[in-house]
């Protein structure tokens, strides 16, 4: 009985894995039986309580500290500010949970994204006198949506938004985005943009103030995006993934500001200078990166404008960009 058990198990398991089926989503790279069955283990319920119970920081516990020690920061005007918080330890090689909100809003309501550590979380939002009251997620990993159950729990009348591509995956969710949806809290507004590639759901979240436009909007990539790379290729095709990267370079301003959902900026970065050693942008982006690094502040933001200077997976042409992924092209 319990090798059958067992056996159903690694069928349901499979089957429930969304990563990408070649060559239904060609060029994509090629997963095998067992990271596909752990893929589909990965998106479930118990796997979510095991990883929370072992991950999670205690309701009294101070968080474990980052690689490199990275401290949580304000950034932005008082039009729209953003807290940085770095969660999860060095678990996921360095998370970043997100509040967001507007001075000016004497209700004190602020938007959280990914916060998948949730007791920092809370207690970010209650050093600086907050209420959130909107919830983003940017995909269904773990390690981006495994605060959603319990802040949801706490927070009575939480708006949890994930993708509408991602149902029966993200946690606690009350709303599900569709692309160039828009979400409000008082003067902050979220555009909502769908980027299939690292998960077929995941979304980027452009949020700006409607009533001061001479504010730079700032958007949340999740692991779409990182300071010199891109999130794995898991869900779909490098076509697919680039297709999303020209939308939002299309979409965003130049002038916006990204923040992504991880520290891997140093690491991204010489990988960067590696495929393109001329490339006097990335050099100067990987000085800047080591020595914010060095004094433990998160190398987030960049604007869209430098990231397309040094970032080459933004530049790539579609099959590039399978290379670049794994693709095996």
């Amino acid at each position: 009985m319990i090798g059958v058990a067992l056996g159903l198990s690694v069928l349901y398991c499979r089957q429930i894995s969304t990563l990408s089926r070649s060559p239904m989503h060609a060029p994509c790279p090629q997963f095998g039986l067992l990271f596909r069955v752990l893929y589909g283990l990965f998106g479930t319920r118990l796997a979510e309580a095991v990883l929370s119970k072992l991950l999670h920081t205690p309701e009294k516990a101070p968080q474990a500290e980052q690689l490199g020690g990275t401290k949580e920061c304000i950034v932005g005007s008082a039009d729209l500010r953003i807290m940085i918080v770095p969660i999860l330890g060095s678990a996921f090689g360095g998370n970043y949970g997100f509040l967001l909100w507007d001075e000016a809003d004497e209700q004190r309501r602020a938007i959280a994204v990914d916060p998948a550590d949730p007791h920092p979380i809370l207690r970010a939002a209650e050093s600086q006198g907050l209420r959130i009251e909107l919830l983003l997620t940017t995909h269904w990993h773990f390690d981006h949506s495994s605060g959603n159950r319990t802040l949801a729990k706490k927070l009575p009348g939480l708006k949890v938004v994930a993708s509408a591509e991602e149902v029966g995956h993200t946690p606690a969710v009350t709303h599900r985005a569709k692309d160039l949806e828009l979400l409000t809290l008082g003067r902050l507004a979220v555009r909502a943009h769908s980027v299939p590639g690292h998960t077929l759901g995941s979304m980027v979240y452009e949020v700006y103030n409607s009533e001061v436009p001479s504010v730079s909007s700032a958007a949340f990539t999740g692991d779409t995006l990182f300071c010199g790379g891109c999130g794995a290729l898991f869900e779909v095709s490098a076509t697919t993934y680039h297709a999303s990267f020209q939308r939002l370079i299309a979409r965003l301003k130049p002038s916006c500001r990204l923040f992504s959902g991880h520290e891997y900026a140093e690491m991204l970065m010489q990988m960067a200078i590696r495929r393109e050693p001329n490339n006097e942008a990335a050099r100067a982006k990987f000085d800047e990166v080591k020595l914010k690094r060095a004094r433990k502040q998160p190398s987030v933001p960049s604007t869209l404008s430098e990231a397309l200077a040094y970032n080459p997976h933004l530049r790539a042409t579609p099959q590039q960009l399978a290379i670049m992924c794994g693709c095996g092209l």
